[in-house]
């Protein structure tokens, strides 16, 4: 089941935006990229714990926050926190010009947020938000936190710095993202695309212990 996610997560980073096509799983129809235009849904991270753990690794305890910025309803899965990219700057202005010290391609899922081979979907996975409302839950994620330097190696992170997440809102393969934004159209719009989290700082205290992470 992993490896199935981690494979979604490799296309739907490469999926170009504003594409509509057929996929080669049985010819189901995808449309990807064009949420953006259609919905306006804003995803903030709030940090509630900080650990540096052995190995160059960071535990982030982390709020994920998706609040509907437009004017209609928006229909979320309530799972989406499968990360398969997540990005670190020194300041605010880095990250908004896409000047990264980390940007990893790496797949971090909880349980919770696993693939499922079903056609038809169960409308309890998934949150109705109105325009203002959000939803909001708590995961734990583990970054590696070793910036690469070229030929002088590699250091660890440290002090001030921003942390960006791209979240996958579909978990699906074998379900067509048009056909139940259709079916699902008088309750709301069906979001389906991954989302960038806003730029949030975290500080990487020096002298903080560092701890054995399972």
């Amino acid at each position: 089941m992993k490896l199935a996610l981690w494979v979604v997560a490799c296309l739907a980073c490469a999926l170009t935006v504003n594409a509509q096509t057929p996929t080669d799983r049985g010819g189901v129809d995808m449309s990807v990229g064009q949420d953006a235009y259609l919905a306006n849904l804003q995803l903030n991270t709030d940090l509630i714990k900080l650990e540096v753990c052995s190995g160059d690794r960071l535990r982030f305890t982390l709020r994920l926050n998706y609040t509907n910025k437009g004017k209609n309803v928006i229909i979320l899965d309530k799972r989406s926190s499968a990360i398969p990219r997540y990005m670190i700057s020194r300041s605010l202005k880095n990250a908004i010009k896409k000047k990264y010290e980390i940007e990893a391609h790496t797949l971090i899922a909880s349980d919770a947020a696993g693939m499922t081979d079903d056609s038809v979907l169960d409308e309890s996975q998934f949150v109705l938000l109105k325009p203002g409302e959000s939803y909001r839950f708590v995961e734990v994620f583990h970054f590696d936190s070793r910036v690469d330097e070229g030929s002088h190696g590699s250091r660890p992170l440290r002090g001030l710095n921003f942390l960006q997440v791209v979240v996958l809102t579909w978990y699906y393969p074998r379900a067509s993202n048009t056909k139940w934004r259709d079916q699902w159209q008088t309750k709301g719009y069906l979001w389906s695309d991954p989302i960038t989290s806003v730029a949030m700082p975290f500080n990487v205290d020096t002298t903080a212990p560092v701890i054995d992470c399972p």
